[in-house]
């Protein structure tokens, strides 16, 4: 056996070691975060509404409510943005990945994942559980919120989350126009609670969610990420106004873009109706 092998075989015992005290001690561990067990009435269902890359170390999954109209972000790491990236295409890796693992050992261990709930906020850091259903008994493990909607996607179970979490730190979602969508855009109203999870700062106007391929928004060099600032030297207010300016017929727009860490000015080229 290759010390690469070896390693891999010891790597798979510990984690399923790991699995195995987790199924062990649940009920004990999730005692010691010290707060009292959320009631059902007091949560409601979110879904997985978009994924947003902020930098090449962080990510933003949007979490929104049954209607859509509103979604809470919440800051991820690369590695688990590229595990929901995979799950919500449906795309499967040549080999099993971390959360693939832990969703077969709670399986061999006689596990089902009922849901995952993301209970409280603390000092700008989300908490979760992850609640199982072993030997007949409810089991509830102390979460990353991350690693509980990875899981929870893998086991088509709901997410939860706490109402009165959701409703301080949600913020509003503006479907996209015609105008938009005929552009090449998807867009996302910059709230100040939004802004600060991308860490922008200060910077104010409407982040750029997503801009279709081909599109003649791509041709003019938007990228998902930007934030539109100003258009025709004007203060962008929110959606609205780059719905007002797109739907005006043929011409140029004279827009400015926070990208990264500085601002540039592009053409925005519009065909109009």
């Amino acid at each position: 056996m290759t010390p690469k092998e070896t390693s891999v075989l010891i790597f798979a015992a510990a984690a399923f070691c790991l699995a195995l005290v987790i199924f062990q001690s649940a009920t004990a561990f999730s005692a010691e975060s010290g707060r009292p067990p959320v009631n059902r009435k007091d949560l409601m269902e979110v879904r997985v509404y978009n994924l947003v890359e902020v930098t090449n170390e962080s990510s933003v999954v949007l979490l929104s409510d049954p209607d859509a109209k509103t979604a809470m972000p919440v800051w991820i790491s690369p590695f688990e943005a590229n595990a929901i990236y995979l799950e919500l295409g449906g795309i499967k890796p040549l080999r099993p990945q971390t959360h693939d693992l832990l969703k077969k050992m709670i399986e061999t261990l006689g596990g089902i994942l009922r849901h995952v709930v993301i209970t409280h906020e603390s000092e700008n850091v989300y908490y979760a559980k992850i609640v199982m259903d072993k030997d007949g008994g409810a089991l509830e493990v102390d979460a990353r919120p991350s690693d509980s909607i990875v899981l929870a996607l893998k086991f088509n179970a709901p997410i939860l989350v706490a109402k009165n979490l959701f409703a301080a730190r949600s913020v509003p979602i503006v479907e996209d126009t015609e105008s938009i969508q005929r552009y090449g855009l998807t867009l996302q109203e910059l709230s100040p609670a939004l802004a600060q999870y991308l860490s922008l700062g200060s910077v104010t106007g409407v982040l750029v969610a997503e801009v279709r391929e081909g599109s003649q928004a791509e041709k003019d060099g938007l990228k998902a990420k930007d934030v539109i600032v100003e258009l025709e030297n004007e203060s962008v207010k929110g959606i609205d106004a780059v719905k007002a300016l797109l739907s005006r017929g043929p011409g140029e727009i004279r827009a400015k873009i926070y990208r990264g860490t500085e601002f540039i000015i592009l053409s925005l080229h519009v065909k109009g109706n």
